[in-house]
């Protein structure tokens, strides 16, 4: 009897193996047949894509022409105290004669004519704070746009990062939910047979009810993990700037 029984555990045992085996094979093979790493665009060229479309990044390369802007003006800065006037008249004016030009004190005669006359002049000048601070105002402006330039390097980093992981977490969210499927397709088939073995009375309402129960968790657990994938969906397509297709 003692024998009897052990090789009765035994088979058991052996049929259930087999079965999870079986099982396993399935997921297994549905895994490496909806791989959706194999569909999904290439890592290197969603980032691409991400930089491309980055808001943020765009922001940070206007700061950058900003302020490479004003070193450029920084260093012209001493222009502003240059001034060129020029004028234009005609008319009629009243002119010295040739006398008075050349010096003759007696002679208190003008003349009268008309004509253009032109005048053009320059100035300079130079406040002490233009001279003393245009250095400083030009490491300055260098400072802020190499800032800018940094900024921009460290935000790529972080957009690299974050892709990498909700790439990751897509594919692990998509692996999730084809097993979860995978689950409940399990689950309808022995639901199928509870109800015939539960009409023919080879199981009691307690069984028939429990099994009934993992169904429903199966399906609820499968709709949670459908919402997480599409979550990791939006995630992903959202940073990048585009609709992934696949």
């Amino acid at each position: 009897m003692i024998k009897k029984g052990i090789l009765v555990l035994a088979l058991i045992f052996i049929a259930f193996s087999s079965h999870a085996q079986t099982i396993n094979d399935f997921v297994n093979r549905g895994l490496e047949e909806n791989d959706i790493s194999q569909r999904l665009p290439q890592l290197d060229t969603l980032i691409t894509i991400a930089k491309h479309n980055s808001p943020r990044l765009k922001f940070f390369d206007s700061d950058y022409e900003y302020w490479d802007g004003q070193i450029d003006l920084a260093k012209k800065a001493w222009l502003n105290n240059i001034n060129l006037d020029a004028g234009y008249n005609y008319g009629i004016f009243d002119n010295l004669s040739n006398q008075q030009i050349a010096g003759d004190p007696g002679s208190q005669t003008l003349f009268s004519t008309e004509q253009s006359r032109y005048v053009v002049g320059a100035s300079i000048k130079l406040p002490l704070s233009s001279v003393f601070n245009r250095g400083r105002e030009i490491k300055n402006a260098k400072a802020e746009a190499d800032k800018s330039k940094y900024q921009k390097e460290f935000a790529e980093w972080e957009l690299e990062q974050l892709i990498v992981r909700q790439y990751n977490d897509l594919i692990k969210a998509h692996r999730l939910f084809f097993i979860s499927n995978s689950i409940v397709e399990s689950y309808k088939v022995q639901s199928v047979r509870a109800d015939k073995d539960f009409a023919n009375g080879v199981i009691n309402v307690t069984e028939y009810t429990r099994l009934q129960q993992m169904l429903n968790q199966s399906i609820s657990s499968f709709e949670a993990q459908r919402s997480e994938f599409l979550i990791a969906l939006k995630s992903l397509e959202g940073t990048v700037g585009i609709k992934i297709e696949f």
